[in-house]
């Protein structure tokens, strides 16, 4: 026999007969009693409800035949399912596609078919009624009429199987996603709620309990107005009364909530508004994310500031004071000479002791005076000193920065600046003040300059550890939002945005197998992944746990850049196999929000496109990525 054609929908006719679990299940006493009446009616010794699968045609439901299922190479039905209508073979004896089927002896042998195909609710054919003969028979128009009949009963049994498995699926997929939400709401690395419209906490997950001290039952009994700081909750309430009435869709405040134990707690509350089906507002989705390190920080920045201000008062303090002694003595010098010279060696002894740069230049500016700390900076001696020009001292580069302020002291005003000069012991950041001399006719002024390198650098350390997530070394949250804000009010220089957010999936069973130690191993890891994968110029933090955002601003092919990131970053993450010597699988779940940056445009309304879209991926499976465009 030769063997029919596939049908051109093989894959979708194979899949769909999987999921209705019908190949090798019990037979189906509606099917039997199907068959029986067909092989009365038509007057034949075999009818049959074959199934076609990949290899062999199977019998759900088989009269007159004792097998239940032969090779599908010799199957009538393989033809019957690729018409659409009846399949008839009067004599296959005398067909030469299937001649070797009967030798005309024997009672179960193929002479006459008749096959009608049955198909699904999406118009696949499935298998078919057929009615066999050992002996040549016709089929007459009326026959073909009661065969459909026949079938007919058989297809609406499969509909009905569909129907059932189409429901059943639906109610997996419904548990499946409310087990996810629920999984991600008690397992977020911050704090979650759902609030009523009147404030009573309605839901709450464990990090939002441990962040304000209390158990899930005694935070229920509560109204957030209960524990919110005084000064905080007039613009709390301000805002959410622009959310209910529809001028805003979320908003963003740092505010202080009072903990069980009555300390102030420092968050940052995100809120958005959930609605009914017919858009009344139901509840409040609350995000709560503690920031009591982020504001400590910004205070010790606060008070080191303020002392380096004090300091330099002081130090300038200091040098008026000490100018002023030297304008006393200098206006003693007409007394007699060797006074005058005491008085220089006593002046040249405060000044040398001086851990600054003590100087007068003349207003050609060269110098008519200098300290020891000049040749410790400089190794340049004091006789050397006189007549130098000032340039040829401190530097062409850091002159033209002192420019502006050597015109305003000249011109009678005394000034202070910050300035960088190279020294021997390096480039060293100072505090300069410029003070002219109180006699105008006296054509110099006097400069002092403070080494604050250190109190800069500590600055500089306090400002980078305030923006950057201390374990990966990426930026944090804060400079994120700073960032994305910054290019959300540049239009002009951004006009489309592209906002990528990174979950890394199984992070919690690392964390939990091999502790948090290699689980911090594991981010840092990820982050330089995560470094290597976009361009110079895009923008990469870490958000908070396991999550990562990546940023960046192109007004051609976002699109296709944004997946030639992703596809860099699964590739990169697939080889790693060990960290640590411990074997690693790491893959991301990935949502990209791609917006035109347009009048209205928020960051709240990208990181919740970007979050919803990494969910979708979620569902979809570990190490996909979802793309939401404008």
């Amino acid at each position: 026999m030769l063997p029919a054609r596939l049908p051109d929908n093989e894959k979708q006719r194979l899949k769909l007969l999987k999921e209705l679990n019908e190949l090798d299940s019990p037979p189906s006493e509606r099917l039997d009693r199907v068959t029986r009446l067909a092989a009365e009616f038509f007057k034949v010794p075999v009818a049959l409800v074959t199934l076609i699968d990949a290899e062999r045609q199977w019998f759900k439901s088989r009269f007159g035949l004792s097998v239940t299922e032969t090779s599908r190479d010799i199957s009538l039905c393989s033809y019957a399912i690729l018409e659409k209508t009846i399949f008839i073979v009067p004599d296959s004896r005398l067909d030469p596609r299937f001649s070797d089927l009967a030798t005309g002896s024997g009672p179960t042998d193929v002479v006459f078919y008749a096959g009608c195909p049955f198909y699904s609710l999406q118009g696949v054919a499935l298998g078919t009624l057929c009615v066999v003969d050992s002996q040549p028979r016709t089929f007459n128009e009326n026959d073909i009429h009661n065969l459909r009949d026949f079938t007919h009963i058989v297809e609406l049994y499969f509909h009905r199987l569909e129907e059932i498995t189409y429901t059943k699926r639906v109610e997996d997929n419904l548990v499946s996603a409310e087990l996810i939400f629920a999984q991600t709401f008690n397992q977020a690395a911050v704090g979650m709620a759902n609030v009523s419209l009147m404030g009573k906490w309605l839901r709450v997950n464990p990090k939002l309990c441990e962040m304000l001290g209390y158990t899930e039952q005694e935070l229920i009994n509560l109204t957030f107005q209960e524990i919110t700081h005084p000064d905080d909750l007039d613009s709390d309430l301000s805002q959410l009364y622009e959310l209910v009435s529809g001028h805003i869709d979320t908003y963003s405040i740092e505010k202080r909530y009072f903990n069980k134990q009555g300390r102030v707690v420092w968050a940052l509350l995100t809120v958005s508004l959930a609605r009914t089906p017919d858009n009344k507002p139901n509840h409040f989705i609350s995000i709560i994310v503690d920031i009591n390190e982020k504001i400590a920080i910004e205070n010790q920045l606060k008070q080191m500031t303020d002392k380096l201000e004090i300091r330099v008062k002081e130090r300038t303090d200091q040098l008026e004071r000490m100018l002023k002694l030297v304008n006393d003595e200098v206006e003693q010098r007409i007394e007699t000479q060797s006074l005058l010279n005491i008085e220089k060696e006593r002046l040249k002894e405060i000044t040398d002791n001086v851990p600054a740069l003590v100087s007068c230049v003349n207003h050609d500016l060269h110098y008519t005076f200098s300290n020891r700390a000049y040749e410790d900076w400089f190794g340049i001696s004091a006789s050397r000193m006189l007549g130098m020009y000032m340039p040829d001292v401190i530097g062409e580069a850091s002159f033209k920065k002192a420019e502006k302020y050597l015109d305003q002291v000249m011109s009678g005003y005394k000034v202070a600046f910050e300035n960088t000069i190279p020294t021997l012991e390096g480039v060293k950041h100072v505090q300069t003040t410029l003070i002219p001399n109180k006699d105008k006719n006296i054509n110099e002024f006097y400069i002092l300059s403070l080494d604050i390198s250190e109190l800069k650098q500590l600055q500089e350390t306090l400002i980078f550890e305030a923006s950057h997530d201390l374990l990966t070394g990426l930026p944090n949250r804060r400079a994120f939002m700073e960032t994305l804000n910054d290019m959300l009010n540049n239009r002009q220089d951004h006009p489309w945005l592209t906002l990528f957010f990174l979950d890394l999936d199984g992070f919690k069973i690392l964390n939990d197998n091999y502790g948090h130690g290699f689980g911090d191993i594991v981010l840092k890891a990820v982050a330089d992944v995560i470094r290597d994968s976009f361009e110079p110029g895009d923008f990469a933090a870490r958000l908070a746990g396991d999550e990562f955002t990546i940023l960046f601003s192109r007004s051609e092919h976002p699109k296709n850049d944004a997946m030639l990131i992703c596809q860099r970053l699964f590739d990169t993450l697939a080889s790693l196999h060990q960290l640590c010597n411990i074997p690693v699988k790491l893959s991301f779940s990935i949502g990209i929000c791609i917006e035109r940056n347009t009048q209205g445009l928020s960051a709240e309304h990208m990181l919740t496109c970007a979050d919803q879209a990494m969910y979708k991926s979620k569902l979809k499976g570990k190490g996909t990525f979802t793309i939401e465009s404008d």
